[in-house]
């Protein structure tokens, strides 16, 4: 770092005074001892007084050592890139359902999948139930009782959710780092670096070593995460009633905009320093905290398109309809899950033809799926649009109607590559079935356009002729119908 300018003599941060400027650079990116047995009485003493009551912290006091570590690790899996308020009933039809390892481990993947259902990131289940397959089969019921263990024991384990465990259930003295950590430290100790380097990663996970309190680790975790969850949020923080807001460097800042002018470039935001704020990306005043953290900004979402087939047909023993619905592969984007048959798309929909061309190809491809029966109708029914965490997905939806099939033997699905099965299911085991937020969507759209489908499709095949867009190729569609029907 620089030479501070001389007429830097102290700075104040609550009841610490710094008269040595060399002390105040090297402190300015951490806490003094006084003031971090300040933030433990604070913090826990609000946390104490505050905390939401959410069943998994319940359970996390269970007298039984397994059951703690249990919860916790169900709870914290469900809790990555979900917020608490979905993940509450999902947590407590899980737990109703599997309230051990042992129970969990009698389960099937298939019934995993049903349960996570909407919950997203579906591989998050798979590694639950591996878990406890592995404790209850390779362990003999007893889950590792440290971080350092559980990091390396556990599948789908990584360092925040060994340290969750091991701080909570069992009481390990050591800190942990998620989304919202990472912002209340980076405030706390003015880190403007970006928090998606490992380097700058690595600092905050010591901060966070040094800070937690040795009595109460679990608690005082949960209280750094619960403030920065309902108080120091990303966009709207409410300095006024946080705790530890008189430890806050980045609260001085934001309150003492003038104290800071006169000396920021030597001590908050120095070239050669790497935690202080980028110097092209300097402090904005009218920002206040929210300045911190940095991160790099986000890969732009992929686009993608998909044709998505709603491939009906009349029951033999009811008068409700059955849908197809195939198995994804093992690996993968949505491993598992049930789905309508989907085409990726390879064209930008511009316009009808595009879509045109690519509901040719899926129809061709259908055709070559399905054996021992004929295609009556294809029948476009709206366009569903679903954001994933990286992809900004796109589906055409179309209602296909298939004939009855003459002879059972001949009812078959020849699959794609890597896929695993097929069903036909009516609405109600779709509901039940285990498959995505983005299907279930799909299907939802398809129920509510299904009574007005005939009178839209019309209208679109009316614009299509008013604008020149209909075409040979989209005329083929109807050499794939056992018999031409008027919509």
């Amino acid at each position: 770092m620089k030479r501070l300018r001389s007429k830097v003599k102290s700075f104040k941060i609550e009841t610490v005074e710094i008269e040595n400027p060399e002390v105040l650079r090297n402190h300015f990116h951490t806490l003094l001892e006084g003031e971090i047995g300040n933030l433990r009485e604070k913090l826990l003493n609000w946390y104490d007084a505050n905390k939401r009551d959410l069943q998994w912290r319940n359970l996390a006091k269970h007298v039984d050592q397994n059951i703690r570590g249990y919860s916790v690790l169900v709870s914290e899996i469900m809790l990555q890139q979900t917020q608490v308020a979905t993940v509450k009933s999902y947590y407590s039809k899980w737990i109703e359902k599997w309230p051990d390892f042992t129970a969990l481990s009698k389960a099937t993947l298939e019934e995993v999948n049903t349960v996570w259902s909407g919950l997203g990131y579906y591989s998050r289940g798979r590694r639950l139930y591996e878990a406890a397959c592995k404790v209850v089969h390779e362990m003999d019921g007893t889950m590792p009782q440290t971080a350092e263990q559980l990091q390396k024991q556990l599948p789908g384990v990584g360092p925040y959710t060994a340290a969750a465990i091991g701080s909570i259930a069992f009481n390990e003295r050591v800190g942990l780092v998620d989304g919202n950590v990472m912002r209340v430290i980076s405030r706390l100790c003015s880190i403007g670096a970006d928090t998606s380097k490992k380097s700058v990663v690595d600092v905050i996970w010591k901060l966070s070593n040094e800070m937690v309190d040795p009595d109460r680790p679990g608690d005082f975790n949960q209280a750094m995460m619960e403030l920065g969850a309902t108080v120091c949020t990303p966009k709207s923080p409410l300095c006024q009633v946080c705790p530890i807001s008189l430890l806050c460097r980045a609260n001085k800042r934001a309150k003492q905009p003038e104290a800071f002018a006169a000396c920021h470039m030597d001590i908050e935001d120095v070239p050669d320093c790497l935690l202080c704020l980028p110097i092209d990306q300097p402090w904005v005043v009218k920002d206040g905290v929210t300045n911190y953290p940095r991160k790099a900004k986000k890969t732009a979402a992929k686009i993608a398109r998909n044709i998505v087939l709603i491939i009906e047909r009349t029951a033999n023993e009811s008068d409700s309809n059955e849908y197809l619905l195939w198995q994804r592969p093992v690996n993968g984007l949505l491993a598992n899950l049930w789905e309508f048959p989907s085409f990726p798309s390879h064209h930008q929909w511009s316009d009808d033809l595009d879509k045109s061309r690519e509901l040719t190809s899926a129809m061709d491809q259908l055709k070559g799926l399905l054996t021992g029966r004929d295609i009556e109708r294809c029948q476009y029914m709206a366009d569903v649009f679903h954001q994933f965490s990286h992809i900004s997905q796109t589906y055409g939806l179309y209602r296909v109607a298939v004939s009855a099939c003459e002879n059972a033997e001949d009812d078959a699905v020849s699959l794609p590559d890597h896929y695993q099965g097929f069903r036909w299911l009516n609405a109600r085991q779709i509901a039940e079935a285990a498959i995505s937020t983005a299907m279930k969507k799909v299907f939802r759209s398809f129920t509510q356009n299904a009574d007005g489908s005939s009178s839209s499709s019309l209208k679109r095949k009316a614009k299509s002729k008013e604008t020149g867009t209909v075409s040979k190729k989209q005329m083929t569609l109807q050499s794939y119908f056992k018999s031409s029907q008027t919509e």
